[in-house]
């Protein structure tokens, strides 16, 4: 009802603009076309230096009203849906900014990548507070000098999550995806080498220890962080997702990493975004991730 009544008509008065700016880019790519026919037939090359400026002209301004589209489309949509779930009972003073990147230091912080990476962009910043949770998100595309090709490659690019539990904890963990371990090596490395062991024997749910590779720091007790709640919690979020997740928790500060190889709501430009399921699916992948934090806001 929500979308019927307030995303689609703002995604139909989008879409309405779009289209303006399809048949200009067409139209203006057949004038061009007849005039340099003209030029050539009627031998008016003479004329062509007259008409260069403004075509050009013309151009450039479609270009930047393509951009605007683009950059109009995001905020639209994301305070339509920030405006849905703030009258969630859970869920309170969420807020969206397409500009504010989440801090590199949050995600350095987190330990689950090396630090200080080659190349670190944020944008598509969300805060708020989930039950008693303060939190923080955004998406955050990352990347390193690979060791073996000396080119960069991409360490992480996803949806980056920090948040802050209500109550004391103190101890540092880490927890990786068990598929992909290898491949996160120097990650591991980096966190061995700063005091990290491994604690899988700690883990009393099998299908967690097989979903996960767990490090802890100082000798902490991971049940007592990683409570089996939380493991159930974390493992049901896994398994509902096709991509790599990553967790950490550095004291009072959670991370939680979901990588996945799209932009969340990018519009489409010669493509119609007058869709439900383009909405679901940003949707889905932002109540799941507020489902997680609910789920150790409750259990921790």
């Amino acid at each position: 009802m929500y979308y019927n009544t307030t995303i689609r008509p703002e995604l139909y008065r989008l879409e309405r603009r779009r289209l303006r700016l399809v048949r200009g880019i067409f139209g203006s790519l057949i004038a061009v076309v007849v005039l340099l026919i003209s030029f050539v037939v009627f031998d008016l090359g003479f004329l062509f230096f007259l008409f260069i400026a403004p075509i050009v002209f013309y151009g450039l301004s479609l270009y930047s009203r393509i951009g605007k589209f683009r950059e109009a489309f995001k905020p639209a949509i994301f305070t339509l849906l920030m405006e849905f779930l703030n009258d969630a009972p859970n869920y309170r003073s969420l807020t969206y900014d397409p500009k504010h990147p989440i801090g590199q230091d949050r995600f350095e912080r987190s330990g689950l990548f090396r630090p200080t990476p080659d190349h670190y962009h944020a944008e598509d910043y969300i805060k708020g507070l989930v039950g008693e949770m303060a939190f923080e998100m955004g998406e955050a595309y990352v990347r390193e000098i690979s060791a073996a090709s000396n080119r960069l490659e991409v360490v992480f690019s996803g949806l980056f999550v920090h948040a802050v539990f209500s109550e004391p904890t103190t101890g540092q963990i880490a927890v990786w995806p068990r598929r992909n371990i290898r491949r996160l090596k120097r990650a591991v490395d980096a966190y061995v080498s700063a005091n990290g062991k491994n604690v899988d024997h700690e883990i009393m749910n099998p299908g967690f220890r097989e979903e996960f590779a767990v490090y802890s720091k100082d000798n902490v007790h991971v049940a007592g962080i990683l409570t089996p709640p939380m493991q159930d919690a974390l493992l049901a979020f896994a398994r509902n997702q096709e991509q790599d997740i990553f967790f950490a928790v550095h004291n009072q500060d959670l991370f939680i990493g979901v990588a996945h190889d799209y932009d969340m709501l990018e519009p489409k430009f010669f493509k119609s975004n007058l869709s439900f399921s383009l909405i679901r699916k940003f949707y889905t992948d932002i109540t799941l991730m507020l489902g997680v934090i609910s789920d150790f806001d409750q259990t921790h």
